[in-house]
């Protein structure tokens, strides 16, 4: 067995869970209906870092393109903000992305870049997308004045409008921020927060539950480990703080190492190791009795620092419950 080939197919693992399920059929919805008027309906999501939007929308951009019969149409052109983090800059980066144009042609003597809304709109009727999703787009909204950010809704909207194509927004929960042009409020009724998840709610903990059990279900053992079980799942959430990124580091990192000892499954002992050499500075939870951990969860999403001195504090990161031991949890109705 290729170890690193199967830990990358496992990395690569999509779950659909009900509420990401939502979101997907959201997008499906959008496409459906978007000859049905010029203003297009669009869609925001946002989440923190780690919380899976990325991997939403690549998963979802594949199977777009998996059930696309003819090459020459681009059912849904997935974009991010480019790294100078300007509009222009981001509409060459889009035409990139189409795979039909250079970047070097709109450029002027003089640096600036000419009908690139035109060009856009004529390319995305060319191919036939059916939906823009852009990701990252936080970015292009920070350090922007109002007027600036509304120059930026405006270019967007005239190219939503006259290729009749809906947006998917997808960023930091700042994003929102374009929803400060009443123009976008209205066409942004969709609004969509991919979370960390939850344990002291039971409905929420039944939610990590069941992710826990699709994980588990991916993983190439002919005994699937029992990842929902108390004794893991527990430490694990406790180790994560719920943030699907490192629940499925740790558990990719643990998989490679059960292959390479060719266990049968995953244990706890796996999650141990690979959790002390990758947090070494933190107390080691796959190794206290259960009645020990305490857990934390997110309480309030980050933000936008107004009051920000430096460029390095634009940003205020989520703020988490104080530490939940688990009987104070569990005798909770």
């Amino acid at each position: 067995m290729d170890i690193m080939a199967t830990a990358t197919q496992f990395s690569l693992c999509y779950i659909e869970h009900p509420y990401v399920k939502g979101i997907i059929d959201e997008l499906d919805n959008l496409r459906a209906r978007r000859l049905l008027s010029k203003d297009q309906q669009c869609i925001l999501i946002t989440g923190e870092a780690g919380t899976g939007k990325s991997a939403l929308i690549d998963h979802y951009k594949a199977k777009a393109l998996a059930s696309e019969l003819n090459s020459r149409r681009i059912p849904v052109l997935l974009t991010r903000i480019s790294a100078k983090r300007d509009l222009d800059s981001t509409l060459v980066q889009m035409l990139h992305d189409l795979e039909l144009f250079g970047t070097g042609r709109y450029k002027s003597r003089r640096g600036f870049v000419r009908n690139l809304e035109k060009d856009l709109v004529e390319a995305l009727k060319r191919t036939k997308v059916e939906l823009i999703i852009i990701n990252e787009f936080q970015e292009i909204l920070e350090y922007k004045s109002k007027q600036e950010r509304q120059a930026i809704g405006n270019s967007l909207k005239y190219i939503s409008e006259e290729a009749q194509v809906p947006i998917a927004f997808v960023g930091m929960p700042w994003a929102e921020q374009i929803c400060e042009d009443p123009q976008w409020a209205s066409r942004l009724i969709r609004k969509r927060t991919l979370k960390h998840f939850y344990f002291k709610d039971i409905n929420e903990r039944r939610y990590y539950l069941s992710y826990l059990k699709g994980l588990a279900s991916r993983m190439p053992f002919a005994l699937p480990p029992d990842l929902a079980s108390p004794t893991i799942a527990i430490p694990l959430f406790a180790a994560t703080k719920g943030e699907n990124r490192f629940i499925k580091e740790l558990l990719k990192e643990a998989l490679i190492l059960a292959l390479e000892q060719q266990d049968c499954t995953i244990s706890l002992a796996h999650l141990g190791i690979v959790y002390a050499s990758m947090v070494p500075e933190q107390p080691n939870v796959f190794e206290l009795p259960v009645e020990q951990i305490l857990l934390k969860e997110v309480e309030s999403q980050s933000r936008i620092n107004f009051d920000m001195q430096t460029v390095d504090q634009l940003t205020i990161g989520p703020k988490y419950t104080k530490p939940m031991a688990l009987s104070d949890i569990l005798s909770l109705k």
